[in-house]
């Protein structure tokens, strides 16, 4: 039986860079794509919901942070940030 395990970024070094990656998050004690993450803490901190475990975590600042700082000097996740962005707005009903 083979299992396919999905790498886990786990230090400063390794913080996770791609909307697909997984990292464990702390707060939640358990594995989050970094997508998830951004969503949440995005959301939890511009409604100000204090009740959200994201309203102001430090890794999730982090983690915008990162993820900003690569999206906007390297140019490599422009196609997939791009990629999501069409993704979410296209029309269930168009082909």
């Amino acid at each position: 039986m083979t299992t396919s395990a999905v790498p886990v970024a786990t230090g400063d070094e390794l913080r996770p860079r791609r909307l697909t990656d997984v990292f464990r998050c702390n707060h939640r004690g358990r594995n989050l794509l970094l997508a998830t993450c951004l969503d949440d803490y995005m959301n939890a901190n511009a409604l100000r919901v204090k009740s959200m475990v994201c309203f102001e975590c430090s890794q999730g600042g982090c983690n915008r942070e990162t993820f900003a700082a690569d999206a906007d000097t390297e140019g490599l996740l422009d196609s997939e940030i791009w990629a999501r962005l069409m993704a979410d707005m296209k029309d269930p009903e168009l082909p």
